[in-house]
């Protein structure tokens, strides 16, 4: 099921880790998490607290954030489970799930590859950019298959209609949505899955990288067999969510107005990358990408990357590790007021030559 030679199993440093912000880095562009935020909402929980907010246990943060969720998705709340994020249920599955019986398709996220080591499924037409088809591919061989969508690194959108057919084509296999990125569309109503999918389908759900409060850990798994859910999570800790948490996410997911003026702004952020980088030759993914992020395919990642680095600028190279096919890396738009650094470091890169190097 998984391909051999694909993963190296050097992911390096995560987006947004504090070591890239070493030599010389003066703008930190490898994160995903949406800079504009957290909410006034968000902030305003974090300045009004007191003592005795610090001293009650978090009996009702559970019950807040599935209940903040369910209104949100327009979902049974019996439906929903709440914990730390996405990265609890992805490690939670992959002490559950029996390893062979996992897909991982390829591109993938770090901590999937992680969760499920040699598990990446490059299908029999590895790509560059996740497909229907492979994802297709994966569930007829497997029984249980992650993908994020959209998609991290690549940032295309599989098609929600997609999705779902091909999940009722494979009863038999579980399929895992992480969703952790689909707040960032201008419509995310219109690719969730979850609340629209058959009891095979699990959604993931998480306030951390659009609201800008991945310092908190809070989430949701979604499934319409909660039975199924339950199961695949395993056993449970008392309080899977500290009251702090639970008060910051519910406050961020209530932040309506703010996010729609966030998603406005962030889509036209990733549309003036998406323009210098493609007037500069970058081999950029464009295809149904609606993130604020953008990956730039090159078979030289970390030269590249370390092309920007010299600029002051730190991106995310991505290789054989994450199944990127040739390489590629990843660069989070910037803010409106950094701009005018980006645009001049993407001059100088290019300037450079490193391109053709990379190509």
């Amino acid at each position: 099921m998984a391909r051999g030679g694909l993963e190296s199993g050097d992911f390096g440093a995560q987006g947004g880790d504090p070591r890239r912000r070493a030599g010389g880095i003066r703008l930190d562009l490898s994160t995903c998490v949406n800079r504009y935020g957290p909410p006034p909402a968000a902030r305003a929980v974090l300045s009004g607290l007191d003592g005795q907010d610090l001293q009650i246990h978090p009996y009702a943060a559970v019950d807040q954030v599935a209940a903040a969720y369910a209104a949100l998705l327009d979902v049974d709340v019996d439906q929903l489970v709440a914990g730390r994020g996405t990265t609890e249920f992805i490690w939670a599955f992959g002490r559950q799930v029996p390893h062979d019986t996992v897909a991982v398709p390829l591109p993938a996220y770090t901590d999937y590859l992680k969760a499920f080591p040699g598990r990446g499924f490059a299908g029999s037409d590895p790509s560059a950019i996740p497909t229907l088809a492979l994802v297709d591919e994966a569930m007829r061989r497997a029984g249980f298959v992650i993908l994020s969508n959209p998609h991290n690194p690549s940032g295309v959108c599989l098609s929600r209609d997609g999705l779902l057919a091909v999940a009722a084509a494979n009863p038999r296999c579980t399929l895992v949505v992480d969703e952790s990125y689909v707040d960032f569309l201008l419509e995310p109503d219109s690719a969730t899955v979850a609340g629209r999918a058959g009891d095979n389908v699990i959604v993931l759900r998480s306030p951390s990288k659009f609201y800008g409060i991945a310092a908190t850990r809070a989430g949701v798994a979604w499934c319409r067999d909660r039975d199924r859910l339950d199961h695949l999570l395993g056993p449970r800790e008392t309080w899977p969510i500290s009251g702090l948490d639970a008060a910051l996410a519910v406050s961020s997911l209530e932040s309506v107005a703010w996010a729609h003026r966030s998603r406005r702004q962030l889509a036209e952020d990733g549309g003036w990358l998406a323009a210098e980088l493609r007037r500069r030759d970058f081999d950029v993914v464009e295809e149904d990408v609606g993130v604020h992020y953008r990956c730039v395919l090159t078979e030289e990642p970390d030269l590249l990357a370390r092309g920007f680095a010299r600029e002051g600028i730190g991106v995310r190279p991505l290789g054989a590790a994450h199944g990127v096919r040739p390489g590629a890396v990843r660069i989070l738009a910037p803010l409106r007021t950094e701009r005018v650094p980006v645009e001049d470091a993407l001059e100088a890169v290019a300037a450079t030559g490193v391109l053709a190097s990379c190509g």
